[in-house]
């Protein structure tokens, strides 16, 4: 019988001006307001509407909250972020964890293609 193994992510790193950040794959307590952020920001950017995304930036508690979930920065220094850096940031969050997912769909055909075969 085959080992199965689920695959775990691991942190990647990006730059922010002379920091090094390192990006953390969400959590499943932080995964609804992950996906609602993400399609929000992903819906706004679409659009290429600038004052959508100044307005949705200065309401979003929940952008704060997804950077200090999937970031190793502190509260303090995300508040203070200019918000042209916490979008970019929060980009390279979703850009992450969506390789992750990705890499597990690809994971994920093998396995039941395997479970519809017939049983002998």
């Amino acid at each position: 019988m085959n080992e199965l193994q689920i695959l775990y992510p691991t942190s990647t790193r990006v730059k922010v001006g002379r920091r090094w950040v390192s990006i953390r794959p969400v959590e499943f307590r932080d995964f609804d307001k992950f996906g609602q952020a993400s399609a929000e920001l992903l819906a706004i950017l679409a659009k290429g509407e600038l004052a959508s995304l100044c307005t949705w930036s200065e309401r979003a508690g929940v952008l704060r909250s997804i950077l200090s979930a999937c970031t190793d920065l502190s509260r303090w220094r995300i508040n203070r972020l200019p918000i042209s850096v916490a979008v970019e940031l929060m980009l390279h969050v979703i850009a992450e964890n969506s390789r992750f997912f990705g890499q597990a769909l690809a994971n994920a055909v093998p396995l039941l293609a395997g479970e519809q075969s017939p049983k002998n």
